[in-house]
């Protein structure tokens, strides 16, 4: 970890990095199988939303050791996207009568396609998002930028679940809404509804992932990667077990390593690891999975995740080359740093658990025109880049925020009356007083 030392290093490490920690985003526009946006955060890393894919983050570089952006960490060929939900569904045995036609997907599609239907029990196929695939079925859905600061930037994808090219699962809806932060951290919020007549029947792969290039064949394709979590290394064709606090992918032969972890509150459904090993047509997904569920019509369900990525070329940027160092960054999601002598807002809806930390947006939220002042007792987490949403602020953003009364730069915005900020550092020791204005 980086931590704020001393006042006059601190200045000059810190602040010549603040002219680079300006987000910059790109809406390219167009037709929605051409339209991307683009986010970058200048010598950290770029993302990709693609709508055709559904929404997915088609490209992610690490601009620290890749300024060019040529090795694409999410894969040209995995066609899935970095952070990716679902797949395969199980059998399962289909009502009575025998011959009720819409038993499942697959029995429907028979019918459809004016054949009998077949004696090999129910399927409703797989349920996969993002993918490629879904361009045959123009079920591209649609995109929203709809908050961009120096700060922050948020982007909305609403599409559905596909069977590969085969089956657009229309009433399977899907909405994910991606905030991403100058120093590599991606809080994603997952909105899951069956609004049809049909239940879809999971099997354990639904829950968030991680997918990257992977090949045995192909060493253009192939980055390295390898999985864990801070009990195993992950290696096999299948994941199984409890999920754990985070899963890491790190490589040999690229700098960069992903991390994603969940609220603790999400081990309820996302109660086992999933890994899914596809080296041999170009990728490689790991991350959470679940015990079989089913969604019944009326389903609807919202949860949330986190994306930190690390890469060692970057004072702004996380530093993960174990588990075990990744554990902090991971806990801080999961175990908020705790405030005290502020207002915290603790009726958000992207605060899953109602404690005034916004897991859907990664950031603390708290009330009041400014100026502020509070101790952040961090516990577990890192103290890494924390960021915050104060919310009735009054003025313009802050350009530097006082941590134990020294002046440390951050990225901020006011964005619709709130503002929004983001610590350009790690604050240190167990706890410290912030003070956001003057």
């Amino acid at each position: 970890m980086r931590f704020l030392r001393l006042a006059g290093m601190l200045a000059v490490v810190f602040m010549s990095q603040h002219v680079f920690a300006q987000l910059q985003v790109e809406d390219t526009g167009g037709k929605p199988f051409r339209r991307k946006i683009i986010i970058t955060s200048p010598g950290v890393y770029k993302a990709e939303v693609w709508q055709a894919w559904g929404g997915g983050i088609m490209g992610f570089y690490d601009l620290a050791a890749d300024p060019e952006s040529k090795v694409n960490l999410a894969g040209d060929t995995a066609r899935r996207g970095l952070f990716e939900i679902g797949w395969h569904g199980r059998r399962f045995k289909g009502p009575d009568p025998a011959d009720q036609p819409f038993c499942c997907v697959r029995h429907m599609r028979q019918i459809q396609a004016g054949k009998e239907k077949d004696k090999q029990g129910c399927y409703d196929g797989c349920a996969d998002w993002p993918s490629g695939n879904r361009q045959r079925l123009k079920a591209w859905g649609t995109l929203d930028l709809f908050e961009k600061s120096p700060a922050r930037v948020r982007v909305r994808a609403r599409s559905t679940f596909v069977w590969w090219g085969m089956h657009d699962h229309k009433n399977l809806k899907v909405a994910a809404e991606y905030t991403f932060y100058p120093t590599g951290k991606i809080a994603v919020q997952v909105h899951v509804q069956n609004d049809g007549k049909m239940a879809f029947h999971w099997g354990g792969e639904y829950g968030p992932h991680l997918m990257v290039p992977g090949s045995d064949k192909k060493p253009e394709v192939d980055l390295g990667f390898v999985w864990s979590t801070p009990k195993q290394e992950i290696s096999g064709t299948r994941g199984g077990g409890p999920s754990e606090e985070l899963f890491l992918a790190t490589s040999k032969r690229v700098k960069a390593s992903l991390m994603l972890t969940i609220p603790r509150e999400e081990h309820k459904l996302f109660s086992r690891a999933m890994r899914h090993n596809g080296r041999g047509i170009g990728w490689d997904r790991c991350g959470y999975g679940s015990e079989g569920i089913t969604m019944n019509p009326g389903y609807d369900n919202t949860w949330a995740c986190m994306i930190q990525m690390g890469t060692p070329g970057s004072a702004l940027s996380a530093e993960m080359k174990t588990a075990a160092e990744a554990l902090p960054y991971a806990m801080q999601y999961r175990e908020p740093a705790e405030l005290t002598g502020v207002t915290l807002v603790t009726d958000e809806a992207g605060d899953l658990n109602k404690d005034g930390y916004n897991e859907s947006e990664g950031c603390h939220v708290l009330k009041g025109p400014g100026p502020l002042s509070f101790t952040y007792e961090k516990g577990k987490g890192a103290g890494f880049a924390p960021a915050f949403k104060v919310t009735g602020w009054k003025g313009d953003a802050p350009k530097t925020l006082k941590v134990d009364g020294r002046d440390v730069p951050v990225a901020g915005g006011v964005v619709n009356g709130k503002l929004i900020v983001q610590v350009l550092g790690t604050v240190p020791g167990p706890k410290a007083t912030l003070g956001i204005g003057n």
